[in-house]
């Protein structure tokens, strides 16, 4: 699905939609100065904890990305939005804000991309494309058996881009449970296609014999060459509109 330019209407949300939103992190200094100011001390102190200076200016302005969208959204200042953060580091807006949206983030390399929803606990997850040997051994390591022998079967070509797809879709999903690594990535198994489609793939989990098993939707994000996406969200019937972010907004 192409991205497409910010239109007068991006900003509403509805009901039954779900916005993924693709940014570039190479900004001049000037814009990125600007995101700085808006974050929080918090924010600023884990930027200031990056070794070399490009990751710490990609990860302000991801930030900073983040909390223009939820401003326009919110139709709040950026540098007003507050985030609390559960036990595993997932963020989520401030009481005050009446959980009137979720979001997720993820950045890799160039890009960062964001997903919001209403009222529905969504995840998503971005990685730049590198070709190394040993992606066979970590999905031995952490995919399912159902996974590993999928990935057997591709042909090396496509080994990487089917890893990653697997990969995205799985951290996608635990991002938006909002429990970390608390659940093992070998506990479950994700759809294998990896074809972007306005149809998402669907993907039951049952957690234990007392709670019922949930649905959730898992979608193919490619938001540049290079890179995969995905995202997750709970329940079914989602409308996925995917947009560019772009400097002129702003």
């Amino acid at each position: 699905m192409p991205l497409t330019p910010p239109l007068p209407g991006a900003f509403h949300l509805a009901a039954d939609e779900i916005h993924s939103w693709c940014a570039s992190l190479d900004v001049p200094p000037e814009a990125s100065a600007r995101f700085h100011a808006t974050l929080s001390p918090d924010e600023r102190n884990r930027s200031a904890r990056f070794r070399f200076e490009r990751d710490r200016q990609r990860f302000v302005v991801a930030r900073g990305v983040l909390r223009d969208l939820l401003g326009r959204y919110l139709q709040t200042e950026p540098g007003q939005i507050g985030f609390v953060y559960n036990r595993f580091g997932k963020p989520d807006l401030a009481p005050e804000f009446g959980n009137r949206l979720k979001f997720n983030l993820s950045h890799s390399a160039g890009l960062a991309l964001v997903a919001i929803a209403t009222a529905a606990n969504v995840g998503v997850d971005l990685e730049y494309v590198r070709v190394q040997s040993d992606y066979a051994d970590i999905a031995r390591h952490f995919f399912s058996a159902a996974e590993v022998d999928y990935l057997t079967a591709v042909p090396s070509h496509l080994y990487a881009e089917a890893f990653f797809s697997c990969w995205t879709k799985k951290e996608a999903y635990l991002k938006a449970c909002g429990e970390g690594l608390a659940i093992a990535l070998n506990s479950f198994s994700v759809p294998a296609t990896n074809d972007p489609a306005h149809t998402p793939a669907d993907l039951c989990i049952d957690s234990n014999d007392i709670v019922p098993a949930r649905r959730w939707s898992l979608y193919t994000i490619r938001p540049a060459p290079g890179y995969a996406g995905a995202l997750a969200i709970e329940g079914s019937s989602w409308r996925l509109r995917q947009w560019q972010w772009q400097m002129s907004q702003g």
